[in-house]
């Protein structure tokens, strides 16, 4: 099943986007997604084990970002494509079935969780997630096992002058 999902270029909405991503996997396990966003949260989606590919969108004269995302997309087939994005580029797509967001349709002020959670049909909506690859979980744990060896230090030492 190949997936093209279009997030957001804002940092926050991209955050609150990766749960979908995380119910969209679970959903569908044997999905390959290819993550359109902007530059500066794309590296959110780079350690997904399902994301094959991830297409920084920097935005150019005359919506040429989106012309270089419709070049890419166009010449390919997709079972699914959720677009949060609201943009016309979902309907030139061939697609097997379309999500695509449109805040207009709230009568109220909702928020955004509970919009991206509707697109899906989910119960709930689906809390944010954050992936690591290798290099990372490696300087969190190597942080974290220094980080309390320093609280055992501090404490062995705190012990000891009591006594």
């Amino acid at each position: 099943m190949q997936i093209l999902f279009i997030t957001s270029n804002r940092l926050g909405d991209a955050v609150l986007s990766t749960g979908l991503v995380g119910a969209l996997i679970e959903r569908h396990p044997e999905a390959r997604l290819t993550v359109a966003c902007g530059a500066l949260p794309a590296p959110l989606f780079a350690p997904i084990p399902n994301v094959d590919r991830v297409l920084p969108l920097v935005k150019r004269p005359w919506a040429g970002h989106w012309l270089d995302l419709w070049r890419f997309a166009v010449g390919r087939r997709w079972d699914l494509v959720v677009d949060l994005r609201a943009s016309a580029l979902a309907w030139t797509l061939r697609a097997g079935r379309r999500r695509v967001l449109d805040t207009r349709k709230s009568p109220a002020p909702v928020h955004r969780v509970h919009q991206l959670a509707d697109l899906l049909e989910l119960n709930e909506p689906a809390a944010p997630r954050l992936w690591l690859d290798a290099a990372s979980r490696a300087r969190y744990n190597c942080r974290f096992t220094i980080e309390l060896l320093r609280h055992f230090i501090l404490l062995l030492l705190l012990c000891r002058s009591v006594h």
